[in-house]
């Protein structure tokens, strides 16, 4: 059988010029590039058992070079959240942020894109999308795909909305005017951890009134929007949609917030959207369709409608590219190939899924110039953080994984007594193979957890 999915010789980075390369010429030949020893081959429908147990070295040895650059990102990562943190936490509000914040911001984000440029393995970007699903979203925004997810007709998969997400919220009893702020003596608010009490000002208007409360809700962390209804009625909503946020409030006297004056309300529950995929069913999160992990077509494909019309909930699509290494990891002929998907970690790719009252779209929009804009990067930072530990964890499993089925493969086939099925040599090689899995193996002990 011969190898379906060739590497194709990459020239190297110039760092000077960036990620962004320029493809060559239309019908420009490509000279591919020589396979390292132990690449993952197809060139027989039955491997030896050493080319089986290269292969394992091999990918063992790409996973190694990805989770490395993983943790290189998840560093910068974290010394921006700590950066933005301390600026937020020690601010004073009556000033704009630091600009050395920004510059700092802006260095680390480059820095990202760089090291996921440079992170490649014999020719093939790891980090860049290459070796995982990317897409294109027409109505809504591809967020990631699962090595079960198939590649898309030319048209693309439909994405069909069938119902619409919403944000918790809370709608006061009253139309808001001067003489109801005159008569409220409190107005709380609960989100978590954060909470805030404040009282209407004697001579304040309620544009005031709304402005001031909008900026404490900031200035105490609350990830909550004030405005008011088209019945001029006070209106406290969750910035994230769906159905596992939410808040609670009352106002002590009057029934600005809380119907019932001086009693606690929880917000009404919003609602995640519901949808179907290429005619798969899918379930919500927020904003965010995921296709059910058994589904033949769009396994783990997961898009996020941002905003916009959609005709009846219709005419939004997704093309997909499925960029996965595939390679056969036994000399059993029966045993399926072996899918392994990584993420795309440029900046642009990272965070898409994030709601944010600035409107970042990724971790690359993200600003510091106003402190608004500071708590939202904070939001995306955070988010981005525990999304890259989650990879990290993800991909040390499958270290450890192909580690342990390469040493036990190497037991079964030259040790016990059985009948040598390798050479001398072969045996030697594979001997050599296994000492330097378990020196790999101890030399990373965090992926062995």
């Amino acid at each position: 059988m011969v190898n379906p999915y060739p590497i194709l010789a990459i020239p190297p980075d110039d760092p000077a010029a960036g990620w962004n390369r320029e493809r060559p010429p239309r019908g420009a030949p490509l000279e591919r590039l020589a396979r390292p020893g132990g690449w993952l081959r197809f060139d027989t429908g039955l491997l030896q058992p050493v080319q089986a147990i290269k292969n394992l070295e091999t990918v063992v040895s790409l996973l190694q070079t990805g989770a490395d650059a993983v943790e290189d990102v998840a560093g910068l990562v974290s010394q921006c959240l700590l950066a933005v943190n301390k600026a937020w936490a020690g601010g004073d509000r009556r000033q704009p942020p630091p600009a050395e914040l920004a510059e700092f911001l802006r260095s680390r984000l480059r820095q990202i894109d760089e090291r996921v440029g440079q992170c490649r393995f014999h020719g093939r970007g790891l980090l860049d999308g290459q070796s995982g699903v990317t897409g294109l979203g027409m109505g809504v925004v591809f967020v990631r795909g699962g090595p079960n997810t198939k590649a898309s007709p030319p048209e693309g998969f439909e994405a069909r909305v069938l119902g619409f997400p919403s944000r918790a919220v809370i709608v006061g009893g009253v139309t808001v005017d001067e003489s109801w702020l005159r008569a409220e003596q409190e107005i709380f608010l609960a989100e978590g951890d954060n909470y805030l009490r404040t009282a209407p000002r004697p001579d304040e208007t309620v544009a005031e009134f709304l402005a001031r409360l909008q900026e404490a809700v900031v200035a105490t962390g609350l990830d909550l929007e004030v405005a008011l209804t088209r019945q001029r009625r006070l209106a406290v909503r969750h910035n994230q949609y769906g159905s596992q946020f939410k808040f609670k409030g009352s106002s002590r006297s009057t029934p600005l917030l809380s119907k019932r004056p001086g009693k606690v309300e929880w917000s009404r529950r919003g609602r995640d959207i519901q949808g179907t995929l290429d005619g798969e069913p899918a379930f919500g999160i927020g904003r965010m369709l995921v296709g059910y992990l058994d589904n033949a077509r769009t396994s783990e494909l997961a898009v996020l409608w941002r905003s916009g019309g959609l005709d009846n909930g219709r005419g939004a699509r997704v093309h997909v590219a499925q960029n996965g290494l595939l390679f056969q990891e036994s000399d059993a002929h029966d045993r399926p190939l072996v899918r392994l998907t990584l993420p795309a970690l440029q900046t642009w790719n990272l965070g898409r899924w994030v709601e944010t009252r600035s409107g970042f779209a990724s971790l690359a929009d993200v600003r510091v110039d106003a402190w608004p804009a500071t708590q939202d990067t904070l939001n995306v930072l955070f988010a981005v953080s525990c999304e890259l530990d989650d990879w990290k964890e993800r991909m040390g499993g499958w270290e450890k994984r192909f580690q342990n089925q390469a040493l036990a493969y190497l037991r079964r086939r030259t040790g016990g007594g059985e009948t040598p099925l390798l050479s001398e040599q072969r045996s030697r090689e594979a001997e050599d193979m296994a000492r330097l899995l378990r020196e790999a193996m101890r030399s990373r002990p965090a992926a062995a957890e």
